[in-house]
């Protein structure tokens, strides 16, 4: 067997709960020596939609966030290397010889892998992990080598977490929030304020 190393790339706007349970899930289930997790500069398929939080403060918050998960690095290789943010140019930076990369990723992120910036290309240089539920039928990406990483449903999103800081206006964090990130990552956020209106 080749050495397997993964990636685990994302806005975390903000790093939350969930992000920390798939990194763990992942070390654990895909037999990696070590996971990357690469926080996007410009994530051209969400900056599109919505206001992105600076790319220092994301980078921040990741590290606080994974600084506790054993086998994982942060990585601000994307960020280094600037414009918009496309996987499979992080994939050949990272690329080791000899080595099998895999690539972490949502369900909703592989139901549309297949429109990513130069997907043929990326389906032939890593096999997907694709984060799912147990009890869900596996996701299969036709033309890709795919993989199941199993991890306890996590009920919480990026999205809402926003949301509730925004309600808070800046103040201290709703305690609903609080239960969603890790403590070190709201501290960070009510210092500096971010997701206020």
């Amino acid at each position: 067997m080749p050495p397997r190393q993964a990636i685990f790339g994302g806005t975390f706007d903000p790093p939350h709960a969930g992000h920390v349970a798939a990194a763990v899930c992942a070390r654990e289930q895909l037999g990696i020596d070590l996971l990357h997790i690469v926080v996007a500069n410009d994530p051209w398929q969400k900056s599109a939609e919505r206001v992105v939080t600076l790319p220092h403060h994301r980078l921040a918050m990741a590290r606080l966030a994974f600084r506790d998960v054993a086998g994982t690095a942060v990585s601000d290789l994307e960020i280094r290397r600037g414009g918009p943010t496309y996987t499979i140019d992080t994939v050949a930076q990272l690329a080791q010889p000899g080595a099998e990369t895999v690539l972490v990723i949502g369900p909703a992120a592989a139901s549309g892998v297949t429109t990513w910036h130069r997907a043929a290309e990326l389906a032939e240089r890593v096999t997907l992990a694709v984060l799912q539920s147990r009890g869900e039928q596996p996701i299969q990406v036709d033309g890709w080598r795919t993989e199941t990483v199993r991890m306890e449903p996590v009920d919480v999103s990026a999205t809402s977490v926003r949301q509730l800081l925004a309600q808070s206006a800046g103040r201290e964090a709703p305690p609903e929030a609080a239960q969603l990130v890790p403590p070190a990552v709201m501290s960070y956020i009510v210092e500096h304020r971010l997701y206020s209106p």
